[in-house]
């Protein structure tokens, strides 16, 4: 029930406040910045917590998800990805743009390991629909982070890296509620 809960406040709450921040942070672009720009804005308080309160929250809807899913190995490896995608997140708010290559390598955990976290669930669940939605969430937010700045910059469309970046945390939070919910609904019914 936990992870159920947890899933959904942590697919929500994070970007309605990396929303705000974007709004009340009056030096921020969607046409220029990247999301992490805001991390060392006068916003930043704002920003970095929800980077670690969503971290926080998808570890522990991750951590559950493992009793939710079979035991598989891709399914193994698929939480597990997502758990350290998890920790990825919190840390890019702990290691903001100041720290350089350490922000680099953290907030490329999160971009990278989610979405092949889904891609790997996608190829151990057994549920066609789970399975469908695992494998297409997670190639559209690859496609998303890597592709869209590829097109942008080919294009010379005068997009922000934060605009991919906000794509693939949409698409991730997206999955994340969905499973959530049906983790809520799975724990309720077995209440019944």
């Amino acid at each position: 029930r936990m992870a159920g809960v947890s899933g959904i406040i942590g697919s929500i709450l994070p970007l309605v406040m990396i929303l705000v921040s974007t709004v009340l942070e009056k030096s921020f672009s969607w046409n220029k910045n990247a999301l992490s720009d805001i991390g060392v804005s006068q916003t930043a308080w704002l920003f970095n917590g929800a980077l670690i309160v969503g971290g926080l929250l998808n570890l522990l809807f991750a951590i559950g998800l493992r009793k939710y899913l079979g035991k598989t190995k891709c399914l193994k490896i698929g939480v597990y990805l997502l758990i350290v995608s998890s920790i990825s997140l919190l840390l890019v708010g702990v290691f903001t743009e100041n720290y350089n290559v350490i922000h680099v390598f953290v907030a490329l955990g999160y971009l990278l390991l989610a979405p092949l976290g889904l891609i790997c669930i996608s190829r151990g669940e057994e549920s066609k629909k789970l399975g469908k939605a695992s494998l297409t969430l997670g190639i559209t937010a690859l496609l998303a982070i890597f592709g869209l700045p590829v097109i942008t910059f080919a294009a010379n469309l005068q997009i922000g890296f934060a605009v991919p970046e906000f794509a693939e945390a949409l698409l991730l939070s997206i999955w994340t509620f969905w499973v959530s919910l049906k983790l809520l609904r799975k724990q309720t019914n077995k209440k019944l």
